[in-house]
């Protein structure tokens, strides 16, 4: 990387975007005489190695009022990946491109469409994560690379206030992990920051396309055993309403999630509380909204975890952004219990100062908890952010109100290759709120991490090596050690997607029931050591395989842990996974607990808008023994899902639940119809 050139280099783009009469086909080309009168971009810098881009790609945009009409010329030196063929299946695993869009500017909302070199196309919306509107595009694979057209409705992208539009056009090559971009910045490092998008005009301000009410209304059909509720049929409404220009009023009646596809099972060895993905669309809808807060060095937790939220027999929200403000609250009813969230956020116009502030609580019979969050940040956008944030909790649980709070202040310096960060923290001993999920409370302390890219020439072996450092040191209230961790982490990528990763260091954390560790104290400063080594062939594909090997001490014996996975093309539109994981501990009293994970899924993408799912899982075995001394267990799970979506609905065939530990002996069959605006517009 020549540096010279990273601090001179800067390109502020600039469209004039023109209005046509004759709309183009969306057919993959851009032989339709339209393309002609459209403005063009070229996608010159490459952010991964902040030069020139190598492989030249244009783009063109214009609009008939109604629609924005995007086509790509790509021309690429190596073979284009292109597998995925299922609409929102796979992202990031095709080479694809890009157009982001602030309607607003940099105080509005964003939207995000995704094509790759075939046609498959994904999207998303700071205002909902559940965003899935209507749009169309077209690839087309060309000797030396490949074209792609897009059609994008101007009315599935909502106004928030004023401000001019904001574009940015990019393109992932991802064997490479060429990011290339039309504006650019010397201190840039992703393609979607909003400060570095380039202008355009000649788009119409969005306060003329009104957001439409949105009405999803399910039925389902279930036959199950009697452990699984029994047969049933039943039925519900997700709604979102608008209010005033971005925002809207949303509710969630009766919901049912079951078309959950998504396994999460593990058994990776941990000290601390896992973090699932939140998959129920009324908690996903809004989650852009929570947790907004500042940079976070090893974070202790979460003041926000849905997942802890029962799903809730009814729920209602608020969600929008006006201005520099963002903001919204939920209330999940469920059965004498109500869990509820409050949050607003505000970001200065040039986005350096961003403020937060957010309350959780829970109330149900003989319990109450409430939380509050204050956090500010300062980003130079160059080279330079610091952080503070107050937290504090109160209720039931809280046994000592002035050791209930969470005090945090970081400062990081930055490149776009390279960081160091540095943070003191205390989390007091009764801080741990309810509808949230903090790894350890009682910590005081440090800790400095810092992470080096080399991003290589294209011409060697090599294609990056990076590092990272972490040193944590945290005490207790009353003074000895409680948490401390010092480790290192290396990768190596070759230029064939071969990757390596080696993994050093010792980490100890304060138990509170020890078991055999040490029966005569309440205490133990245990060892969670796990280090080893990953290889992946592959790397950053949808059909990697992957084998990593971790050992080292784990409470009271040594831990040995295995994984191993592998995905394989079944023809051109199939994919089969297996994956074997076991957990080997030999404890010091002579004691051997063994646990297996094995898992085979097979998927297949029979269009743009379907595919169908098959899952087989057991995990068999004992966990390994930390602080008491663990169960047998024996756990199968088998599924399947057939997911349709059809003009203006969705449909879901399922067997039985993947999100499971065990098979839940059910078969639906469920239709969701949407009367109004897109799902999640």
């Amino acid at each position: 990387m020549s540096f010279p050139l990273l601090l001179v280099a800067s390109f502020m783009g600039s469209l004039a975007v023109p209005k046509i009469d004759t709309p183009p086909p969306i057919d993959g080309t851009l032989k339709h005489p339209s393309w002609k009168n459209a403005a063009v971009a070229h996608l010159s810098y490459d952010l991964r190695t902040h030069q020139p881009s190598a492989d030249a790609t244009t783009d063109y945009i214009m609009t008939d009022g109604t629609y924005l009409y995007v086509g790509v010329e790509a021309q690429q030196r190596i073979p284009v990946r292109a597998i995925q063929h299922t609409n929102d299946v796979g992202l990031d695993t095709d080479d694809e491109v890009q157009i982001d869009i602030w309607p607003n500017g940099t105080s509005g909302f964003q939207y995000l469409f995704i094509t790759t070199a075939l046609g498959t196309h994904y999207q998303f919306s700071s205002e909902n994560t559940s965003y899935e509107p209507t749009w169309w595009s077209v690839g087309k694979l060309v000797p030396g690379g490949f074209t792609v057209t897009m059609k994008i409705p101007l009315n599935i992208m909502h106004s928030s206030g004023s401000g001019a539009w904001r574009v940015q056009f990019a393109r992932l090559i991802e064997a490479t992990n060429n990011d290339l971009v039309w504006s650019y910045g010397p201190a840039q490092q992703n393609h979607n920051d909003v400060n570095y998008a380039g202008t355009a005009t000649g788009l119409p301000q969005l306060a003329a396309y009104r957001a439409k009410p949105r009405i999803g209304i399910y039925g389902l059909g279930a036959i199950a055993a009697p452990s699984a509720g029994g047969s049933t049929s039943r039925a519900g409404v997700d709604l979102s309403i608008p209010t005033i220009a971005g925002t809207s009023f949303v509710a969630a009646l009766h919901p049912d999630y079951s078309d959950v596809e998504q396994d999460q099972q593990t058994i990776a060895p941990t000290a601390f509380a896992r973090i699932f993905n939140e998959v129920r669309p009324f908690f996903t809808q809004g989650a852009n909204f929570y947790n907004t807060t500042p940079n976070c060095t090893d974070c202790p937790g979460t003041q926000l975890y849905t997942p802890a939220i029962p799903t809730p027999r009814d729920g209602y929200a608020i969600e929008g952004k006006r201005g520099l403000f963002s903001y919204a609250a939920f209330d999940a009813v469920g059965v004498a219990r109500s869990d509820t969230a409050q949050v607003l956020n505000y970001a200065s116009p040039d986005q350096q100062n961003l403020f937060t502030v957010q309350r959780n609580s829970i109330d149900y019979t003989g319990f109450k908890d409430n939380s509050v969050n204050l956090s500010f940040t300062h980003d130079n956008l160059k080279n330079f952010s610091t952080w503070i944030r107050y937290a504090g909790d109160s209720g039931t649980n809280v046994l000592a109100g002035d050791k209930a709070q969470r005090y945090e202040g970081g400062v990081n310096f930055y490149t776009p290759t390279s960081s160091i960060q540095a943070e003191v923290r205390k989390v007091g001993k009764y801080f741990n709120p309810a509808d949230g999920i903090i790894f350890h409370p009682d910590i005081a302390g440090y800790v400095v991490n810092a992470y080096k890219a080399f991003k290589l020439p294209a011409s060697s072996w090599l294609k990056e090596v990076d590092f990272q450092g972490d040193l944590q040191r945290f005490h207790a209230h009353d003074g000895p050690l409680n948490q401390t961790n010092t480790g290192l982490w290396t990768s190596f990528t070759t230029r064939n997607l071969v990757n390596l990763q080696v993994t050093t260091g010792s980490q100890y954390v304060v138990l509170d029931n020890p078991g055999v560790l040490q029966p005569t104290n309440s205490l133990v400063f245990a060892p969670i050591n796990q280090q080893g080594v990953q290889l992946t062939y592959d790397y950053g594909s949808a059909t990697p395989t992957r084998i990593s090997f971790n050992t080292g001490r784990f409470g009271p014996g040594r831990l040995n842990s295995w994984a191993r996975s592998a995905t394989f093309r079944v023809g051109q539109r199939g994919s089969l996974t297996v994956e074997a994981d076991d957990t080997d501990q030999y404890l010091d009293s002579g004691v051997r607990y063994t646990q297996w994970l094995e898992r085979a899924g097979f998927a297949y993408q029979s269009g743009p808008n379907e595919s169908v799912a098959l899952g087989v899982r057991r995990i068999i075995g004992f966990q390994p023994e930390l602080s008491s001394a663990p169960a047998f267990v024996n756990g199968w799970n088998i599924s399947a899902a057939f997911r349709r979506k059809v003009p203006g609905g969705e449909l879901y065939v399922v067997y039985g639940d993947a999100a499971t530990f065990s098979t839940v002996p059910q078969f639906i069959v469920k239709f969701i119809r949407y009367v109004g605006a897109d799902k999640g517009t």
